[in-house]
Parts: structure tokens; sequence; C-alpha cells
């Protein structure tokens, strides 16, 4: 984590505004619940089945063995939610009902589940998933032994020894395939609960930021003495904008410290990556050999760039253009054309402009070279668009780079770049504010080409961050004598 927070505070990258990053931040959620809508949420439905299935097969060798009875009555499943089957000790001669009863139950809830539920992020709220997580503790399948500490775990695990320190080696392999196939799937369910709770407390703050903040008037001044007057003003608006919903203060305050803390930036683009990672599905394999192509594809995500680089470039020329041409007198159009027809260099003309410091979220002036700039962005955009060909010479001299000089490449690149935009955006509002309205329609506006630029960085950046977890991870694995991963 601390490396990931030193890529994220040296990149240079920062939101132009408050709207930015909230538009960004609500895609992120939005493109975050399709996504267990569409894959997590099915495939955790997949690995209940499997649990069912499993213990089903448990539950009938047991029962065939004569270990445990089978209940005629079966366990009563007319239930209307999920009822948690109890953990607390027993004698060694109740061990047999007790565990045969807490089995039963155990599978009647998996079958109301696969049943009854629906696996979607609006019906799991959080406090389903709650339920859910401690329901999955009634046994650790992970470790289905005599030493553990939960009597659930240990009386079945008790219970099933007795089958496998007999002769019946077909219903030991079909009683280990059944662990193994449980500890796999519950550990799927567990990683997926969690990332459906983080995800329930990411939309809770967008929701406050969408309905709350707007209406609420926070003096940023007394923020450096603490958060609790912000929140009493929070929750004046809460109650209005979001009645009936729950008020969790420590979600508040960490709204508070993304908007205004003086890290905010980082806080932000770390709360970004965080909801940009992990699209697929699929486990990523940490060998060494991948960790360079998390940065070649940082790479040629800003390579893509190239396209927006150029129409902004074409873009604010023809502003400039539209501008100086209607601004001149008759006797400077004439200099000009004198000019023209001696060759005569036409001189340098800088603009003062408005733009946002990094830091602060301020305004302030910067003087601006206009010739220099567009000729300083048309580079840049060759230089992209050599990152984002894989056959072009930058590219494969990138891709024969080591690591370490890629991830500075990246990285010197990624803040460039949103120095640049910086600069285009103060010219965007430069154009628009200093012609008349009757040449201000002839204007042309740069957001939508600035705001590709963002969300290319924004992914850049998390590349950036992946790399950085990933080598850490595997620094830490290391320290624990654990090499083959």
């Amino acid at each position: 984590m601390l490396a990931v927070l030193a890529i994220l505070t040296d990149t240079g990258y920062v939101m132009e505004d408050t709207q930015s990053f909230n538009d960004l931040l609500f895609q992120a959620i939005l493109e975050r619940q399709q996504l267990f809508d569409s894959y997590h949420l099915p495939k955790m439905r997949e690995d209940y089945s499997i649990c069912q299935s499993s213990v089903r097969t448990l539950h009938t060798i047991l029962v065939r063995k004569g270990i445990i009875h089978d209940d005629p009555y079966k366990y009563d499943s007319k239930t209307t939610d999920i009822q948690i089957p109890a953990d607390d000790s027993f004698t060694e001669s109740e061990k047999a009902i007790v565990i045969g009863q807490r089995l039963a139950q155990y599978e009647a809830m998996l079958d109301f589940l696969n049943n009854y539920w629906q696996f979607s992020c609006d019906y799991l709220t959080t406090e389903r998933v709650s339920k859910l997580v401690a329901f999955n503790k009634t046994f650790a399948w992970d470790n289905v032994s005599n030493t553990s500490t939960r009597p659930n775990t240990k009386g079945l695990a008790d219970l099933l020894n007795t089958i496998r320190n007999g002769s019946d080696s077909l219903s030991v392999g079909i009683i280990n395939d059944s662990i193994t196939q449980l500890s796999k799937s519950t550990q799927q369910i567990t990683k997926t609960l969690k990332g459906l709770t983080e995800f329930h407390r990411e939309r809770y703050k967008t929701a406050v930021r969408k309905l709350v903040l707007p209406g609420t008037v926070i003096n940023t001044g007394a923020l450096s003495h603490g958060y609790s007057e912000a929140i009493k003003e929070i929750k004046r608006s809460f109650a209005i904008n979001m009645k009936g919903q729950p008020f969790y203060t420590e979600l508040i305050e960490e709204i508070l410290k993304e908007e205004y803390a003086p890290d905010h930036e980082v806080l932000q683009q770390e709360l970004l990556a965080r909801l940009l990672s992990n699209k697929q599905g699929a486990q990523k394999t940490l060998i060494p050999e991948n960790f360079k192509n998390v940065l070649l594809d940082g790479i040629r995500t800003v390579g893509s760039t190239s396209p927006q680089l150029d129409e902004i470039a074409f873009k604010l020329a023809e502003n400039y253009h539209v501008m100086t041409n209607v601004e001149k007198s008759f006797f400077q159009k004439l200099i000009d054309t004198f000019r023209k027809a001696f060759k005569l260099k036409t001189p340098d003309e800088e603009l003062t402009i408005h733009t946002i410091d990094p830091v602060t979220q301020t305004g302030k002036k910067e003087n601006i070279n206009f010739n220099e700039f567009i000729e300083d962005l048309k580079r840049k955009s060759r230089i992209m668009t050599g990152c984002a060909v894989k056959t072009s010479p930058s590219y494969q001299k990138i891709e024969g780079m080591e690591e370490q000089q890629i991830l500075d490449l990246l990285t010197r690149y990624i803040a460039e770049l949103n120095a640049t935009i910086k600069i285009c955006a103060g010219l965007d509002d430069y154009f628009k504010q200093n012609t008349s309205a009757e040449v201000r329609e002839r204007i042309r506006g740069i957001k939508v080409e600035l705001s590709a630029i963002r969300n290319n960085l924004v992914k850049a950046n998390q590349c950036r961050a992946e790399y950085a977890s990933q080598v850490e991870e595997q620094q830490q694995l290391k320290k624990l004598g654990i090499t083959n991963v």
C-alpha cells in the first residue's frame, strides 16, 4: 500500500475540479455494479450451488454409514430468511445428533439461499452480506480438522475421520473431493462478499456526494480543527435528501478526507484505481514476467491519447486564428500581409490564462507562448503515437527496457500529459471568455477530448498502482519464504 501511495503521490495527475472527479467516480460505480451483477454474483450463486451439492454428499455418506441419522421430517425449510446454525459446544455423547442437525440445517439454508435469494447488488444489501459472512463460518471448510477450535468443524472432522480410518477408500475419496470443493468455493465466496462490502461503502459515499453535499455549506477553514462541525452540517442535509438511510459517520469522514484533506488528490485517485481494477474475474498469476506487461499496458494507454492531442491542437489553433483575425485592425492585417510576403517570422505572442493549481485547487495565472505550446502539443502527439503502436520502433525500444525504466517513463508521460491538459483547459476557457458574443459561436470547445484524456490517465495510473501492488505483494511473499507463486 505504501508503494501504491508513493506512485499516486508523484503522478502529477489531478482532476480539473470536483465535478469531474464525481463524474468519473459515478461512472466507475456504475461499471463496478454491472461487473458484480453480470459476473461476480452469478459466479457466487454457482459457488453456493457447489457448496449445497458437496454438503449433500457429505450428509448422505454420513447417513449411509450410520454415523448420523437422517431426520424424517428434515429441517423445517419453510423460512423467510437465512437462519445461521449454532456453533456452541456439546458433549461427546451429543456429537452425532448435534452435528447431524446442524449439517442438515446448513444444507437447508443453502437450498433456501440458492432458490429464494436474488444475486444482485441491490438485493444483497450490507445487512444481507453480513448475514452471509456469518453463515459461511458455520463450518471452516478450509481446515476440517479435529484440532479446530470451532465446535462444528471439530465435531464434523471427528465424524468424517471415522470413515477415513476405515477401509472404504471410495467414500474417503468422495469426502476429500467434497471438502476440497467446499474450501475452494467458500474462499471465492468470501472474496466476492468482501468486494461487495467495499462496493456498498463506495456506492453509499457516492450517493452522499450526489444527493447531500450539494446542499451542504461546509466551512473549509474549520476542517483543520477536525470534521465534527462539517459532519453536523452534512447530517442536517442528509436527513432531508437521504431520509430513511443510515448515517455512517465513518464513511462521511472518509468523504471529507477525499474532498478536503491535503492529500485529497491522492485519495481520490487511489479510490478510482480500486474501483477500476479487477474488471476481469479471473485471478492474475503473480509471476515476474507479467509485471512488465502491466506497465506496457499503461504505456499503450497513455499512447492512445494521441488522436485527442491532435484534435485539441487543431481546435486551439483554429480558435486562436478566429480570435486574432477578429481583433486585428486593418493596419495590423496589412502588416501581417507584408510579413508573409517577405517571409518574416511572426512574433510570438503570450497569452495570460487561468489554470487550476494541482495542489491547492485554486486558480492562478500563467503566461503561455501559444505558438510554442501548439508545436509542443504536436510533438507530444507524435510521441504518444509511437507508444500506442506495438510495431513502432519507439514501442519496441520501450518493450526492451527494464521494468524500472518503463515505470519511470510512464510516470514522466503521465505527469507531462497532466500538465499539458491543465494548460489546454485554461486556453479553452480563455478563448470562450475573451471573444465577443457574435464570434463565440465559432469557438470550438475541447471538453470532450480533455475528458477522454483524463479517463486514459486514470487507467494508466491504475496500471502503475497495480504494478506497485503486485511487486509489493511478491516481496511480502518472499519474506514469508514463499517463492513459487
